[in-house]
């Protein structure tokens, strides 16, 4: 069964399920021979087969068995049956940490962070000490949600258990502080783990973290300490190193590393890679440069690409090339729920008054995803939505009260041109912030869409009138806005 599994493939999933019923009369074998074909069930999604070793299983009174159990959790959460993974780990008489850890990152796999945490405080609670697979998975979550004093929690515990900071968890511990906006954290985390510990992913991780901080300058340091301690970079390394220059303005370098990418290491141009080049062309506005790319990439262009030439004509107001780049992305799948670069188009149709055109771009978006934007206070994250009262009760009529406050305060500062009707989420995280966050402390506000240029400027207002650090995290970078700048010098 062993070597069946080693080279089995997806057609084949049922001649397999065949040969498992002969283990009828073999349940010693079954009882390790059905875990590797559940995982192979797994990798292939395949639903229906793994729900037939599991019955069968039960058939030759194999439960309850620790591996096997865990290895079901796997199998039914990676393929979207997150309420039956819990059923297998509810019902199983004990449970290790392998197990815990399994149903932690189920709960990851169906983006539900905060119940990923739950669990893994209850892990902790039953008595079961955290390994450095469980401790992964919870800082994963925080970087998720965006919880920098809940990772500093799981940090803690790392440092009084002894636990070494090396391979996953020091990897971890760099990309949650990335993520939760610590990119001082991320590296001192980064700097105590020793030169001959710190892995490819360790590498990258800190190359990214300080990319989407916009520490560009920084990026390209630490790639030249990673190649003087004899680590090779791969793909991954170098999207990391091109979006450093792409956000940074760093554009002679970045056509450097993209010729050095396949010259001295051999990895060819994958999508991301010249998705990368064509923002840092259109950022620095050589748009006509950054479409001949596009048409003459190795690999077809998609939404993504064309969506990164068609912000780089509203930052240099060229209409007519965005109305190119938006004809070719109306030919190329749209992901779900993305609609921020209809909005572009629509706010440059609106800035020169080809009013007419604005209703011809809301026919093709269609419903809007929700913009929603959290803060974490005391531990707690808050989350808000036009149209809906944060998670903690409080009262709307507060926030709405500190927001008038405020934008009374900085009239006349800002365009106010896509902020139209109700206040976007992050003005309310913001404002929530400013009742609730100690005057000495930064306001850290998480965004799931791209920030709009007047909540750009009214953070940067902001920051300066009530002389406070605010770090906002959206789907692209992060953004810090001190005393009236924003560390990506208006430039994202």
């Amino acid at each position: 069964m062993a070597a069946v599994v080693v080279t089995l493939k997806f057609p084949s999933i049922h001649s397999v399920m065949a040969e498992a019923e002969t283990l009828t009369l073999a349940p010693t074998r079954a009882r390790l021979s059905l875990p590797r074909l559940l995982k192979l069930c797994a990798r292939s999604s395949a639903l229906s087969p793994g729900q037939q070793l599991h019955a069968l299983s039960w058939k030759l009174g194999l439960h309850p068995d620790l591996f096997l159990s865990t290895t079901l959790i796997s199998f039914y959460s990676t393929c979207g049956h997150l309420h039956i993974a819990l059923q297998v780990f509810d019902k199983m008489p004990h449970k290790n940490a392998v197990s815990w850890t399994s149903t932690i990152n189920a709960f990851l796999c169906s983006g539900r962070p905060d119940s990923a945490l739950s669990y893994f405080s209850q892990m902790l609670e039953s008595g079961i000490a955290a390994d450095s697979f469980s401790l992964v998975g919870a800082l994963s979550a925080c970087a998720h949600l965006s919880s920098l004093n809940l990772g500093r929690n799981v940090h803690s515990y790392i440092t009084k258990t002894g636990i070494e900071v090396v391979d996953f968890a020091g990897t971890a511990l760099v990309d949650m502080y990335c993520k939760c906006g610590s990119i001082d954290d991320a590296s001192m985390v980064f700097s105590s783990i020793p030169i001959d510990a710190k892995t490819i992913q360790t590498w990258n991780a800190m190359i990214h973290g300080l990319a989407v901080h916009g520490l560009g300058l920084s990026a390209l340091k630490v790639f030249d300490e990673m190649k003087s301690a004899g680590v090779k970079p791969n793909e991954v390394t170098f999207i990391a190193l091109l979006f450093a220059c792409a956000h940074s303005g760093l554009l002679a370098e970045g056509k450097s590393h993209f010729e050095e990418m396949t010259r001295a290491y051999g990895i060819e141009p994958q999508l991301k890679h010249y998705g990368c080049m064509v923002d840092m062309l259109g950022r620095a506005g050589r748009l006509q440069e950054a479409f001949d790319m596009i048409v003459n990439m190795r690999v077809s262009p998609n939404f993504i690409v064309w969506g990164s030439l068609l912000s780089a004509c509203r930052l240099h107001g060229n209409l007519s090339m965005a109305e190119r780049a938006m004809e070719a992305m109306r030919g190329e799948g749209r992901p779900a729920g993305d609609t921020s670069h209809y909005v572009i188009l629509s706010n440059m149709y609106r800035g020169v008054g080809l009013m007419e055109k604005i209703a011809d771009v809301r026919d093709m978006v269609g419903s809007k995803p929700v913009g929603l934007s959290w803060v974490e206070v005391d531990g707690e994250v808050h989350t808000f939505g036009v149209g809906r009262v944060n998670s903690s009760g409080e009262i709307w009529g507060d926030i709405k009260a500190k927001l008038d406050e405020v934008e009374e305060r900085v009239r006349g500062k800002t365009t106010g041109e896509e902020c139209l009707g109700e206040p976007h989420s992050e003005k309310m995280a913001l404002a929530f912030g400013l009742i609730r966050v100690g005057a000495s402390l930064p306001l850290r506000i998480s965004k799931n869409l791209r920030i709009c240029g007047d909540c750009h400027d009214f953070m940067k207002v902001v920051s300066e009138d009530c002389a406070r650090e605010i770090v906002v995290r959206d789907c692209n970078r992060f953004h810090r806005f001190i005393g009236g700048q924003c560390s990506c010098r208006d430039y994202w």
